[in-house]
């Protein structure tokens, strides 16, 4: 069965901490929404992504299947420059997709910092709203000397970049 967490608005939250700690979290909480304005609405790429990667991905399948000589009329029809920018669909569309998204991504990373500085010590995740009106979920503290979940990704990141054949 699904845990659902509990959330609270943000004001409900501050008011449970410490003074000068809610005034940080407060300043936090007002960056986080100021990023989320930032953001923006989803790109066109993002809105059609599905579509595009499956019309993207059948060329490539098409493309690949000419070049190995399953569907050689394509690789005479297309010549094999056309088989290779057949082939190059899927992976450019992937490209584009993180080209897209990076700027988002460094404003995810932004928030997610000022989340396990200013409130997920207290129990607390803060998702805001361009409007301002963000609901804080209820989540339990990390254990002191408990490595954080991006101190465990980078530990398996470095132990298996440093593996040796």
């Amino acid at each position: 069965m699904k845990k659902t967490r509990e959330s609270t608005d943000l004001e409900t939250f501050l008011a449970s901490l410490p003074e000068s700690e809610a005034a940080e979290a407060r300043v936090a909480a007002a960056r986080i929404d100021a990023l989320e304005n930032r953001v923006g609405p989803p790109n066109w790429i993002e809105r059609n992504l599905i579509r595009l990667a499956v019309v993207t991905l059948v060329l490539f399948v098409i493309g690949v299947t000419g070049l190995i000589g399953v569907f050689a009329w394509g690789r005479e029809t297309l010549g094999l420059g056309g088989v290779t920018l057949m082939v190059s669909a899927f992976p450019v569309l992937v490209f584009a997709y993180l080209f897209s998204v990076r700027g988002q991504t460094r404003f995810d990373h932004a928030k997610m910092a000022l989340n396990e500085r200013h409130f997920l010590p207290h129990g607390g995740l803060y998702f805001g709203t361009a409007s301002g009106a963000g609901k804080v979920v209820r989540v339990d503290p990390p254990k002191s000397g408990e490595p954080t979940l991006r101190e465990r990704i980078e530990a398996q990141h470095h132990a298996a970049s440093t593996r040796k054949w």
